[in-house]
């Protein structure tokens, strides 16, 4: 039995997402895989999750750092964990003494993973390499931008590489993993629902505008995955028109109820269709804090972690750095 922790530079680098995704490619070449998140956070939905992709939901909730007693029973999770798995695969604490000690502790290999920036390099591997010492895999440098794929290749892995650090893969931004549901969405607008409310946990990829529309609807409205309408609730015409394609969601701005047609649409449809108090322009505004409220606890974003990662990570590096 062989354990990779995962350890986030900081939080929010991505380190339930590469727990997922490297959950998935193991998984892929035959091997029986635990997911678990020992130290947590009091509130923390992390766990929960891992459990319902075929891992554990059992974990430590900690305020702040962990004592050693709260350490000593993180252990016994992932001890507990491997009861049957080939490998288990824990979702540490960010890069620091906490996560150093319960990798010294599990006997675990450490996978940092390391958001994408051009001034990253051979400095970064530093801390690492301290922190960690021989416990030390390598990384995956996450959220890597459009344009950049040449740059984090051919410069700034062979830099890593050659600082100590060797780089298992490099994961691309993905628009899929930064999506809300339409639920999320509809709370974030203070939204009300008339339709379609059992698609709440679809997700939504793109917003259009309704409003901005100068040609015929289907060259606006039907070329996008997994999008969602904003569109003024007068404007009966775009939403009728808007419905003739795939949506995963209608929102009627300045609006308290929308019209019989438009609501006998969508719910023929079951498309949810949601009114919301403030205008357009409020809303479009609103929704860009709406990141704030997404997260990574939905199927379909484990379901393209894993691909990431079978596309992406060096299964055959990862495979020796857990002794094969």
């Amino acid at each position: 039995m062989s354990v990779v922790q995962i350890a986030g530079a900081r939080p929010g680098a991505g380190a339930t997402t590469v727990a997922c995704g490297l959950a998935s490619l193991l998984r892929s070449q035959g091997k029986r895989v635990t997911l678990v998140k020992p130290l947590s956070a009091p509130g923390d939905a992390d766990p929960a999750f891992l459990a319902s992709l075929g891992g554990s939901a059992e974990t430590v909730a900690v305020e702040g750092a962990p004592s050693a007693a709260q350490t000593a029973e993180a252990v016994k999770v992932v001890q507990s964990a491997a009861a049957g798995a080939d490998v288990v695969v824990v979702e540490g604490p960010s890069l620091g003494e906490d996560a150093a000690e319960l990798a010294r502790s599990t006997g675990a290999a450490v996978v940092g993973v390391l958001e994408y920036e051009r001034t990253l390099g051979a400095a970064a591997a530093g801390p690492w390499r301290d922190t960690f010492g021989e416990s030390l895999a390598g990384c995956v440098v996450n959220k890597r931008t459009r344009y950049a794929g040449h740059d984090a290749s051919a410069r700034l892995a062979l830099e890593l590489e050659d600082a100590g650090m060797p780089v298992l893969g490099v994961l691309p931004e993905e628009r899929l993993l930064l999506a809300p549901t339409v639920q999320q969405a509809a709370e974030h607008l203070g939204g009300t629902y008339f339709a379609g409310e059992d698609g709440g946990g679809e997700l939504i990829e793109h917003f259009l505008i309704g409003g901005l529309i100068t040609e015929w609807g289907g060259n606006y409205f039907g070329r996008l995955p997994n999008q969602a309408v904003v569109v003024r609730g007068g404007r009966i015409d775009i939403q009728m028109s808007a419905l003739n394609f795939p949506l995963n969601a209608l929102f009627l701005t300045g609006c308290e109820t929308p019209s019989q047609y438009v609501y006998q649409r969508a719910d023929d449809l079951d498309v949810p269709l949601i009114a919301v108090g403030s205008n357009t322009h409020d809303t479009a505004a609103a929704l860009e804090s709406l990141s704030d409220a997404v997260s990574v606890h939905h199927a379909a974003k484990a379901e393209r972690a894993g691909a990431m990662a079978r596309e992406c990570v060096d299964a055959s590096a990862l495979s020796a750095a857990l002794g094969g």
